[in-house]
Formats: C-alpha cells, sequence, structure tokens
C-alpha cells in the first residue's frame, strides 16, 4: 500500500525537510520564531550549515521521487539522519535548549517510519527492468 503512495510521499517530505533553508537565510528570526537561542557566533554557523544540510537532503528527496535508480540509497540516507536528528531531540527532551525541535522530533519520526515501511515492504529493491 506504502508503495502506491510513496512518490507523493517523497515529493512531502522532500519539501517539508528543506524547511530549514530559512535558517540559513535568516537565522536570527527563524531562532525567535523556534525559541531557541545561540549564545556565539559559531552557533549561528552552526545552524546556517545544519539548515543548508536539511535543504539538500529535502532536495535529494525530492529528486528520487522521479528518479528511482537512487531513491534506496536516499532514502536510507534519509532515514538515518532523521532517526538521529529523533535520538538527540528524546535524549534531550527536558533541555529547553532543544525545545524548538521537538516539532522535528514527530515529524521525522514519521519520515523514519513511512521509509522505515517502503524499504521493509520489499519495494526498496531495484526493479526488475534495472536489475544487472
Amino acid at each position: 500500500m506504502i508503495a502506491k503512495h510513496f512518490t507523493k510521499i517523497l515529493y512531502i517530505t522532500g519539501f517539508i525537510t528543506m524547511v530549514p533553508i530559512l535558517f540559513f537565510f535568516l537565522p536570527w528570526p527563524m531562532f525567535n520564531l523556534t525559541g531557541m537561542s545561540v549564545g556565539a557566533n559559531s552557533g549561528v554557523a552552526f545552524a546556517k550549515h545544519w539548515g543548508l544540510m536539511a535543504a539538500c537532503f529535502g532536495g535529494l528527496l525530492v529528486y528520487s521521487a522521479s528518479h528511482v535508480e537512487v531513491r534506496r540509497p536516499v532514502v536510507i540516507a534519509a532515514a538515518i539522519e532523521k532517526m538521529g536528528l529523533c535520538v538527540i531531540v528524546a535524549v534531550g527532551w527536558s533541555d529547553p535548549g532543544l525545545a524548538g525541535f521537538r516539532g522535528a522530533l514527530f515529524i521525522d519520526g514519521l519520515c523514519v517510519i513511512l521509509y522505515g515501511l517502503w524499504l521493509l515492504g520489499g519495494s526498496g529493491s531495484v526493479p526488475e527492468n534495472r536489475q544487472r
């Protein structure tokens, strides 16, 4: 069932994953919007880099929606990255500095579940006409 809708899932989750690019272009308004704060320029640089990296992952997810030949490795890499963020936020749930990431825990957690179901459902294999 999930395979039937997976292209749409990739487009939707890919575009959502690109949203942190706003941290790259507008770090201070985004810190204010999410209730996060940084105490040093290195923190701002890290947030900008994270926003850029998230946007790249999102772009790869969108690309993989229409390019089946790269879909499996992109989905695996995105699932690992998203699971990592979920673990960081869950472990630091009571840390006020991570409160702005709590929404990401639920969104990325849902992505990990959807990607995992697709991968475990056999749809993550190479299409027969592309196997060697």
